[in-house]
This record gives structure tokens, sequence and C-alpha cells, in this order.
């Protein structure tokens, strides 16, 4: 298959490059959708009671403000006009995500992502956490292309011993705002790919994508998820 190129990147791969060098490269006005998990700035790792921990800390997940700044700024800069934008993050930084999200969007949702199974958190001093949110909006304004759901979506989290991101995201939902909110063809975007479920979304749903992931083994990971769709 012949390599697509959009300036100096190769579409329809998941790159080892730092997010903010990598996304310098993409032009302006040329990508068509953005569906990111970037770092929740929390320092997440999970408190299940296990004998191993299964995954190291998230890179640049304890005080990376001014990369979450840059990076939204960003993502504006490459997005086409009319175009949609997700941004998944948690309740414990919400109000500097939607700040941030509002200096370059138009917030049209907080979507709340039902996951149908909680984690555990404070046992005995807090109520079971079961959902996080994605930061829904627009550059210009963009159309739905499938029927107007509810802003509350049930959707299964991955099982703890099917994950290989520790904050892996279900292609079930990813799958749903890139058909909702792209055509086939367009070019679908995510910063911090992490095992490369956004560019498996992508590419099932016939769309091109441009992803980019710091950790090396996560890249290996997510390479391998997309031979096997071949």
């Amino acid at each position: 298959m012949a390599k697509q190129l959009l300036g100096s990147i190769e579409l329809n791969r998941v790159y080892q490059l730092d997010v903010l060098e990598g996304i310098s490269l993409i032009p302006d006005k040329s990508v068509g959708l953005v569906v990111t998990d970037p770092p929740y700035l929390m320092n997440y790792r999970s408190n299940r009671r296990v004998q191993r921990e299964k995954f190291k800390h998230i890179a640049n997940d304890v005080d990376s403000h001014d990369l979450i700044t840059k990076y939204l700024a960003e993502c504006q800069r490459i997005l086409k006009d009319d175009t949609a934008v997700y941004v998944f993050c948690s309740w414990h930084n919400i109000d500097f995500f939607k700040t941030e999200f509002e200096r370059n969007f138009k917030l049209k949702n907080i979507i709340v992502w039902n996951k149908n199974n909680h984690g555990t958190g404070d046992l005995k001093g807090s109520y079971a956490p079961k959902h996080e949110f994605i930061l829904f909006g627009h550059k210009g304004r963009s159309l739905l292309r499938e029927k107007r759901i509810p802003d509350v979506i049930n959707c299964d989290k991955i099982p703890s011993a099917k994950l290989t991101h520790p904050t892996e995201k279900p292609t079930e939902l990813l799958k749903l705002f890139i058909r909702n909110s792209s055509d086939p063809g367009d070019i679908v975007f995510d910063g911090f790919a992490g095992t490369g479920s956004t560019a498996v979304s992508a590419r099932e749903e016939g769309r091109n994508f441009i992803t980019f992931e710091i950790e090396p083994e996560y890249v290996e990971v997510a390479n391998k998820r997309l031979d096997a769709l071949v």
C-alpha cells in the first residue's frame, strides 16, 4: 500500500514522538477530528490490591498543565473549520480542562461516560467512582452524522485483565465519536495514542489517522494491534 503523506507526516502509523514536537509538523487546518485522551494531571495509578502492578505511572501525568494548554491550542490550529473535538478528562481537574478547552473551542457538552463498573479510590471515605468526562465541542460548527443520543453514555470499561494500557478506552466508545463527527477518509488525530485505541477505531471506521505516543513499549503494542487488522 502506498504511503499517504500530510506534509512530512505519514498517515496511518503510530509515531514514537513527543506530542508537541509531532503536532508542530502537522499543517494548519488539515485534520478532520480530534479524539484524544491526554494525561489527567493526577499521577494516576490503579489502587486495586494486586500482587504486582501491571503498569507504571503515566508519562506527563503530574504537573503538566502547560503541556495541556499548548496541546489544546495546537489541536485548534490543525483542525479544519467546522470540525469537532473530544477530550477525555476526570473530575479531579475538570475546571482546568474546561477553561483551557474553552480558550480554543465552543464547548457543546460535558459527556458523562458511565463505565458500568466502579473503581476503587477511598474505600471507606468516598462513593465508588463509576464515570469519566469527555469535553465535546466545535471549531466553528460540526453537525452530528448519526442519531442524536443523550450526553450520558453507557459503555463497559475494559476489564482489568484485558487492558494493554492503564487508561485504555473501549473502541466501542471511540468509534461512536468517530462516526458521529467525521466522514470516511477524514483524518482523526490523537496526540496521546497509548496502545492505539483511537488509531484502531479510526481504521475500522474507514478513517485515516495521525497519532503520537512517547512510550516505546506502548507504540509496539499499538502497531501489533494495527497489524492484526490487515
